[in-house]
C-alpha cells in the first residue's frame, strides 16, 4: 500500500513548514487526491491517521478531498476525460473524444498537500481539535 508512504511524505512536508514557522504543532491538513492519481483517498486518510501518531500533527484534523481529472488535446479539445472507474488498478489509455488522438492529463492526476494550519502553542490537556470547513 503506497498510501502510507505518501502519508509519511505529506507529514514530512508539514513538519518542515511547521519548523520554518517556529510552530510546535500542526492542527489542520487539507489534501487533494486526483481521481486519476492511483491513490485511494480512503486508504490515504486511514494512513494519515496512523502516520501522524506521536508527531507534531498527532491531533491534526485531516481533510482529504478528491479532484476531477482534466485533460487537453493538441486539437484544442479540453475537458473531463472518460476515466475508467477502476483507474486505481491500471492506467487507462485516454483518447480525445473529438479527434481520437491521445490526450494528456492536465489536472486531477496528483496528490497534493493543499494547505496546513500550524500553532505555536502547546496543546492543553483539555483541548480537543476542532474540524474546520
Amino acid at each position: 500500500m503506497h498510501e502510507f508512504s505518501i502519508a509519511s511524505q505529506i507529514l514530512d512536508t508539514a513538519r518542515e513548514h511547521a519548523a520554518e514557522n517556529d510552530a510546535v504543532r500542526v492542527t489542520h491538513l487539507e489534501i487533494e487526491v486526483g481521481e486519476a492519481s492511483h491513490v485511494n483517498p480512503d486508504q490515504l486518510e486511514t494512513c494519515m491517521d496512523a502516520a501522524k501518531t506521536d508527531t507534531i500533527a498527532a491531533d491534526a484534523t485531516v481533510v482529504v478531498e478528491t479532484a476531477t481529472p482534466h485533460a487537453e488535446c493538441a486539437c484544442g479539445w479540453s475537458g473531463e476525460p472518460d476515466v475508467a472507474e477502476n483507474a486505481l488498478v491500471y492506467a487507462p489509455d485516454l483518447t480525445c473524444p473529438e479527434c481520437g488522438e491521445r490526450i494528456e492529463l492536465a489536472g486531477g492526476d496528483s496528490c497534493r498537500l493543499m494547505s496546513l494550519t500550524v500553532s505555536d502553542e502547546e496543546p492543553t490537556a483539555d483541548s480537543t481539535p476542532t474540524e474546520t470547513a
